[in-house]
């Protein structure tokens, strides 16, 4: 099911607006005011009766990619926060050569960032200078940030998530977004580590919250990776599941994943691309 609809401008996508258009939609009764170059005089001959052409309109799809540049996204090799910016890079090329209205929001510490909404491949250059003064690193709510950012995101849009998603208020975020009639890409850029942390061996380890210096200091044992990896599926299968149920989509990949692939691959196969 999808749930974004094209509501923006003039554009390539058909909506379900009637007016001025070239493919044909329906015929229904004239009314005082209507153009008359409408008229069908086919259906006037044949019925007696008046009635106008209509046509659907062609509009835009508004797409809103929301990056993630908390400090969190700064860890992996190479950093999810680079990783996560290529695919928005992408999506955002995607959109505008669909002749989509895209806008790139960059979360930092005092909220979000907006790049100016744009339109067409010839805007391309500027959408990749776009992400160059960008600073990622700094404390972020990023899960409050796109709650306050959907009371002007308009209804029925296309939205790319792109974060770590270790923020326990994204939750709330997605019910705003959702409650919005907006069609939500989840994507997970985890570091390699994050994913399988057997890299890092066995035995006493401190772990430090990278953006709130909270420390914990626990034990690496088989049982201890294995129940990792058990709730970090779950964890997934859980985000998949609750974003496919309201016409959206989830991917989790690796910051050393083969992006060209994802696009190629993974994306063409769920739809999200054609």
């Amino acid at each position: 099911m999808t749930r974004a609809a094209p509501s923006a401008g003039i554009g390539e996508r058909r909506s379900l607006s009637k007016g001025a258009g070239i493919e044909f939609a329906e015929h229904r009764p004239y009314r005082q005011g209507d153009d008359v170059r409408h008229l069908d005089p086919r259906v006037l001959a044949r019925l007696g009766e008046s009635y106008v052409r209509q046509y659907f309109v062609d509009r835009q799809l508004p797409v809103y990619i929301l990056l993630d540049g908390s400090k969190s996204m700064l860890a992996g090799s190479p950093q999810k926060y680079a990783t996560a910016t290529q695919i928005a890079q992408l999506m955002g090329f995607v959109g505008l050569a669909a002749g989509d209205r895209v806008r790139i929001g960059f979360s930092g510490a005092s909220g979000f960032k907006w790049s100016q909404p744009m339109q067409g491949p010839a805007r391309a250059e500027q959408l990749f200078a776009w992400f160059n003064d960008l600073a990622p690193g700094g404390r972020a709510d990023f899960g409050g940030a796109i709650e306050r950012a959907a009371r002007d995101m308009g209804k029925a849009a296309y939205v790319v998530v792109l974060s770590d998603w270790w923020d326990e208020t994204i939750a709330h975020a997605l019910d705003r977004l959702e409650g919005n009639g907006h069609e939500v890409i989840g994507v997970q850029v985890a570091a390699p580590e994050e994913i399988a942390p057997n890299a890092l061996g066995t035995g006493s380890v401190m772990m430090i919250d990278d953006e709130t210096g909270d420390e914990l200091e626990t034990t690496l044992d088989e049982t201890v990776l294995a129940d990792y990896r058990n709730a970090l599926a779950a964890f997934q299968a859980q985000l998949r599941q609750r974003l496919v149920s309201r016409g959206g989509r989830f991917f989790a990949l690796s910051s050393t994943a083969d992006i060209t692939r994802f696009f190629l691959r993974d994306l063409r196969a769920a739809g999200v691309l054609l």
